[in-house]
């Protein structure tokens, strides 16, 4: 029988207890949390068999750990915590969407520099299984258009406005109850958050790194109930639609407000489910949805890049990476 690897886990809020439950439901998988490290020790904790800390070296310089799974919410800290981990050999985990999107570029180099792995399915899409779908079932296909609803927590908030006619106040509210919106949820609610995960799936899809000064990005905060009164009335309804496209050499994306109709894949996704087409010139379109943000979901993505890793999985992706201004 393998010996367990040991985990080191950063973070221990939605997305960390969400990997916990998980985890917990797979006894067979052959790895264990062995230290959780947090910003505070006071607050009560469900799992008590868990060590805790608030020292980030306690995992970070512990050679006995074999993978760290990063899950805070702090982009800079992340960034910090996955390369000092890479440059000692471990693999690495993570969810950090905002980090990834604005690294990219380095971490096309972790990905050519190190022989361990760095995974993030759970990055883009919740718990859809698109960034490994991308790099790897469609890798070869020549992907030209993605589309999709990329952000559970503005999809959620459009849902509950248009549905049942809440303000934008009170489904915002409604959403960080659930936990599909963040404290401070300007990243959802600008586009910036599926902006990032656009970006993180055009450097899969193409091997190429875009500028997101180039996008074009819309915040769900200018829609009006005089829009959704006017959709309604077309039978449409309004989504956050995130959109990337590859014409002549040219990458071009946009995140906005769209009113789709009723023969639109993305018309029927509501509330904090997300969705995904992918256009192939070989095989056509591929569509993917499922639930885009909350604990379980999500803490499933990083599950199953923990069995990726553990089946000696690493990412595809053209080595040969461009940025477009």
């Amino acid at each position: 029988m393998k010996t367990p690897k040991k985990i080191g886990l950063f973070g221990f809020g939605t997305v960390g207890k969400g990997f916990y439950e998980n985890l917990k439901k797979y006894p067979h998988i052959s790895a264990k949390i062995a230290k959780v490290c947090v910003k505070r020790l006071d607050l009560p904790r469900i799992g008590h068999e868990l060590y805790f800390t608030d020292n980030p070296d306690e995992l970070l310089l512990d050679p006995q750990l074999d993978i760290i799974i990063e899950l805070i919410d702090d982009p800079e800290a992340a960034k910090t915590y996955i390369q000092k981990s890479l440059l000692a050999g471990k693999d690495v985990i993570s969810a950090n969407k905002k980090m990834i999107g604005e690294s990219l570029q380095e971490v096309s180099y972790w990905h050519d520099s190190f022989e361990n792995r760095f995974l993030y399915e759970a990055a883009v899409g919740g718990g859809i299984p698109i960034v490994h779908t991308v790099d790897g079932f469609l890798r070869d296909q020549e992907v030209t258009e993605i589309r999709g609803i990329l952000n559970g927590s503005s999809n959620y908030i459009l849902t509950q406005m248009q549905a049942n006619n809440w303000s934008f106040e009170k489904a915002l509210r409604e959403a960080q109850l659930k936990g599909f919106a963040e404290r401070n949820p300007t990243l959802d609610i600008s586009g910036i958050d599926a902006g990032y995960k656009l970006s993180i799936l055009a450097y899969h899809a193409f091997g190429e790194v875009p500028s997101m000064k180039s996008f074009e990005i819309e915040s769900i905060e200018g829609v009006t109930k005089e829009d959704i009164k006017r959709a309604k009335a077309k039978r449409r309804k309004i989504k956050l639609v995130a959109s990337l496209k590859k014409s002549n050499h040219e990458i071009v994306c946009s995140v906005k407000p769209e009113a789709v109709g009723a023969n639109d894949e993305l018309y029927s996704v509501d509330y904090e489910n997300n969705a995904v087409s992918v256009e192939t010139l070989i095989s056509g379109r591929h569509v993917f949805a499922g639930k885009g943000a909350g604990s379980l979901p999500t803490g499933s993505a990083v599950l199953e890049d923990l069995k990726r890793l553990l089946d000696g999985y690493s990412y595809q992706v053209s080595k040969k990476v461009r940025t477009v201004a």
